[in-house]
């Protein structure tokens, strides 16, 4: 039996309980078994005295007649077929042999022995058990007179095989009988400690390794009243308050976490606008001045004038510069939101048509999958244009050219969970619309989806980014008293989900699965 088996508590009782039961009915057995051949060997001794006097009679009368040792031979050779004999003899008064009968293979008696002189001089029957080279025997003397007037005898030796075969079928009988009862023993027991012991055991250990690997939602079903229901009911009433207690903890973390990200948000926001002010007033009028005298330079010279290409870039990194500036401030200055019903479909059809020159530059298209005219959210429709305007830009500038871009709605995110990483900004409780933005790019690591949000990291190229569009929308999304996540797998693309607060969802899915597709002017893709 393997150390598994044996650790098992079901099998120990098993064990247990077999070795009560063998001991028990083992000893009753024995004590019945050896009462049970003691009784075989005092009828076999009973039934040799009875043959012992009858022959010792008969004998008697032939010898009175006169007969001679050759007919008394004749006489005893009649009954050494008698079943058990091993021999019978004929002593005389002076302990002689006068005749004998034994067994085929038996060697003839020797001469009178201490117990049959014993018997002689007492004139007393004598029996007792004997060691014969076949095995131990039952003996019987029987004393009668002789003729002239002194004691003779006659022995019997019965071998005990015939107790021996019915003392071990017996054995056999009682083997059997008990196996049988063991084993319907056994079965019972099983059954009843299965029912009783094992199958609660297991459902308590089960709870046990579950409550390990930090399952606090395990419960034990155990409907009975003894002490492993009382077991089970108290496993069930401490993983509860376990519970309860993760959950206030996890509620206070996410809690103190909120309350640190705000600190460190406002902080962030006083150390830019702070430095949005002083660059404003350091850079603007440099700047200014910059910007004037490129717009004198450009009037007086012509269009068609080879260093024109030069006033040209000056100009646009100018106002490159300009709006750097501007998203600077805008997200330094604190935004208080005008909130009102506002449907989302028109926003999301203005900004899909304010990036449409660009789309069309690139070859992109945008698939619109929403019910607008359904969707009705608590928000400042200016503040969400602007987030959505910073997320299709960041989708445009990640798709390759002749991809599409989706924006969709749905509570479950649409990438698939296989190597999909993400992260998550804001906590809503209230009934949210979920909008999604997916792109077809190239998808972002672990390291850069945990710097997505921070202020000035891009994935764009040099030149290409300020690093301010999502820090902008998180502003923007949080004052909104949403949340933004955002998604994405390696090569397969980003999903950026905005949940805002509810006023109506859509009361069902369009019937065909057809697509709203935002006006796109020469894109067969739109």
């Amino acid at each position: 039996m393997t150390p598994r088996l044996m650790r098992n508590l079901t099998t120990r009782v098993v064990l247990l309980l077999m070795l009560a039961f063998l001991v028990i009915t083992g000893a009753f057995d024995y004590v019945r078994l050896a009462g049970e051949r003691d009784r075989l060997v005092v009828v076999a001794a009973t039934d040799q005295r009875v043959f012992a006097e009858t022959l010792a009679l008969a004998v008697r009368r032939n010898v009175w007649r006169g007969r001679t040792t050759e007919e008394l031979q004749e006489l005893l050779e009649e009954i050494r077929l008698r079943p058990g004999l091993i021999w019978v003899a004929i002593f005389d008064p002076k302990g002689e042999v006068v005749a004998a009968a034994t067994a085929w293979d038996i060697p003839a008696p020797a001469p009178a022995d201490q117990a049959v002189t014993l018997a002689l001089e007492r004139r007393e029957p004598i029996s007792g058990l004997v060691e014969e080279p076949q095995g131990k025997a039952l003996r019987y003397i029987q004393p009668f007179r002789w003729p002239d007037g002194r004691t003779a005898a006659v022995e019997v030796r019965q071998g005990l095989d015939a107790v021996e075969q019915e003392f071990a079928r017996a054995v056999r009988e009682r083997i059997v009988y008990r196996l049988v009862v063991l084993v319907l023993f056994v079965l019972a027991i099983l059954a009843v400690t299965r029912w009783s012991i094992a199958r609660p055991m297991r459902a308590l250990i089960q709870g046990a390794r579950a409550l390990a690997s930090g399952d606090l939602t395990q419960r034990i079903d155990v409907s009975r009243a003894d002490e492993l229901g009382q077991l089970a009911e108290e496993f069930n009433r401490m993983t509860q308050s376990l519970e309860q207690a993760q959950q206030a903890l996890l509620e206070q973390s996410e809690a103190r976490l909120r309350l640190e990200r705000d600190v460190q948000q406002s902080q962030k926001l006083v150390a830019v606008g702070t430095l949005a002010a002083e660059v404003a007033h350091e850079i603007g009028t440099p700047l200014n001045v910059i910007s004037g005298r490129a717009e004198a330079l450009a009037r007086s010279i012509p269009a068609d004038h080879p260093e024109r290409r030069h006033l040209d870039v000056i100009s646009s990194q100018t106002e490159r510069i300009t709006a750097i500036l501007r998203d600077l401030l805008d997200y330094a200055r604190p935004r208080r939101p005008q909130l009102r019903a506002e449907p989302l479909g028109p926003i999301l059809a203005r900004v899909a048509d304010l990036l449409a020159g660009r789309r069309r530059d690139k070859g992109v298209g945008i698939r619109l999958e929403l019910p607008l005219e359904d969707v009705q959210v608590l928000a400042d429709a200016g503040h969400l244009q602007q987030v959505f305007v910073n997320l299709l830009t960041n989708a445009l500038d990640a798709s390759p050219p002749e991809g599409t871009m989706r924006v969709t709605h749905g509570p479950e995110p649409l990438l698939p969970p296989e190597g999909r990483g993400g992260v998550l900004r804001g906590k809503a409780d209230t009934p949210l619309v979920a909008i999604h933005v997916l792109d077809e790019g190239p998808g972002m690591g672990e390291e850069e989806l945990a710097q997505a949000f921070q202020l000035f990291f891009s994935t764009k190229r040099r030149g290409h980014g300020t690093g301010l569009g999502l820090p902008i929308v998180e502003e923007i999304v949080r004052a909104h008293r949403g949340e933004v996540e955002i998604l994405s797998v390696a090569g397969r693309g980003t999903e950026v989900i905005v949940r805002l607060p509810v006023l109506a969802l859509p009361a069902e899915e369009p019937a065909d699965g057809t697509a709203a597709e935002a006006p796109r002017t020469g894109d067969a893709r739109a």
